[in-house]
């Protein structure tokens, strides 16, 4: 469990299976950037139980225990980590993302991961606004990072660094 200020990054666990279930087959969660890539309760489970020493996943949970989004991380070879989140409809705008991003950046850099990169579609502006808002920089424009619906859209890559 990773404490931020008015919520905690709880690891992935079964018992999180039926809002992982609900969410991630709701095209609204997804949202108009991700592909929607619907999943069974078997693939879930199977995946939730697998091992995955090589990514972080967190369920983003408020003060009050709800479940509000999720949070992952991926370790790269050169030792840097990409980061990616998603915050269901209904908590969109309070602040949530920001902080959520926010907790995994200072544990990651109190780990001593020294860089660590989001990609995002460059219409996506409250994802861009919270990269921008906790310092990350643009380093990469991506021309047709990712197909959707049949429609390829461009990606932003940003980074931050850890000051030493």
């Amino acid at each position: 469990m990773i404490n931020g200020k008015t919520l905690q990054l709880k690891p992935f666990g079964i018992e999180d299976a039926d809002f992982l279930l609900r969410w991630n087959n709701d095209s609204d969660y997804t949202g108009e950037f991700e592909p929607y890539e619907p999943v069974t309760r078997g693939d879930l489970e199977d995946w939730l139980l697998g091992n995955k020493p090589d990514q972080l996943w967190y369920i983003i949970e408020n003060t009050l225990g709800e479940k509000v989004g999720q949070i992952l991380g991926r370790y790269h070879k050169d030792g840097s980590v990409q980061i990616g989140y998603r915050v269901i409809p209904l908590a969109r705008g309070r602040g949530y993302c920001t902080e959520a991003v926010a907790t995994l950046i200072q544990h990651l850099f109190d780990q001593g991961i020294e860089r660590i990169t989001a990609e995002a579609n460059p219409h996506n502006t409250p994802s861009l606004r919270v990269l921008e808002k906790l310092g990350f920089n643009e380093i990469e424009y991506k021309k047709k990072a990712v197909e959707l619906n049949g429609v390829w859209l461009d990606g932003v890559v940003y980074e931050l660094r850890r000051e030493i």
